[in-house]
């Protein structure tokens, strides 16, 4: 009887903090202040406490050494980077074949000439693309993948990837997600 009450004890607080979550979100993750950075040392940040797990996967940085700084919220890309290394390493297998790889590019844009303005707009972009040979997405949950409370983990609460698009569209960028052939690839372009 003791293991189901504190299994129920754990569940309850499990819920709670979940719908605490849920009624702050607009609250705690909008954009309080943008600064330009350097998307290395953030990405390397998170990678360092990727790097502290018990469960070893091999880690590869393909990183673009000319990219700009960019203006975005440090913080809330921590956050950002941190749900989806989670994600990519909880899908590992732990084979010596495993892999996370962290990529990084410029992307151009096009050029919008607005009449009247004598500057041209660029549409140019920051890409990282985190890919991993995990366990995959299925089709069926790919369109679903960033809805609130949609989970296929056991224990997921189903706001991390929700979050993370929230955060990327508050940059005004884009985030997708791809998984064919047993590999699966998050693109995330930030505009610059």
């Amino acid at each position: 009887d003791k293991e189901l009450i504190d299994i129920i004890k754990n569940e309850s607080d499990r819920i709670s903090k979940l719908i605490d979550s849920l009624s702050s979100i607009d609250s705690k993750l909008s954009i309080s202040s943008k600064s330009y950075e350097n998307i290395h040392e953030i990405i390397r940040y998170s990678l360092f406490k990727l790097k502290q797990k018990s469960k070893k996967v091999s880690i590869v940085e393909n990183f673009d050494p000319s990219l700009p700084t960019i203006n975005l919220d440090k913080n809330l890309f921590v956050q950002v980077l941190d749900n989806l290394l989670v994600n990519a390493y909880e899908s590992s297998n732990f084979l010596k074949k495993s892999y996370i790889k962290i990529s990084t590019k410029y992307s151009y844009g096009e050029t919008i000439t607005i009449p009247n303005v004598k500057d041209k707009k660029n549409n140019n972009s920051i890409m990282i693309i985190i890919e991993d040979n995990g366990k995959g997405v299925e089709k069926k949950n790919i369109e679903k993948i960033f809805l609130p409370l949609f989970s296929t983990k056991k224990r997921g609460s189903g706001l991390g990837l929700f979050l993370a698009k929230k955060i990327i569209n508050d940059h005004d960028g884009d985030i997708t997600i791809n998984s064919e052939n047993q590999i699966t690839s998050v693109i995330i372009k930030v505009p610059l």
